[in-house]
């Protein structure tokens, strides 16, 4: 597995453990910059009044931080758009009960 598959399976996680299980999430963009020191990754969600917006993250590999840069609204149809060209971020699925 090359550095950058690591970096960018270390940024996927740290991105997951932000949004609650199940939440439906789409990566709209992913920027990586400098040699892969960091990279730009763009999110589609529902912010916690319902409304669609882009959220904007920064990741650096040196120090392995995960850092927000802020967020826009996004209208319904752009969203609409979003969804049906950009793929899903997996969140983090509850683990299943054990019986007793």
């Amino acid at each position: 597995m090359t550095n950058a598959t690591n970096h960018h399976d270390a940024c996927y996680q740290r991105l997951r453990t932000l949004f609650p299980a199940r939440e439906l999430v789409w990566i709209e963009a992913e920027e990586h910059l400098k040699d892969d020191i960091f990279c730009r990754i763009t999110l589609l969600c529902r912010n916690e009044f319902g409304q669609w917006e882009r959220r904007r993250y920064r990741y650096d590999t040196l120090s392995e931080a995960l850092f927000f840069m802020g967020a826009t609204p996004v209208s319904e149809e752009e969203a609409a758009r979003i969804r049906r060209t950009a793929p899903r971020l997996p969140t983090i699925s509850p683990s299943p009960a054990r019986a007793a």
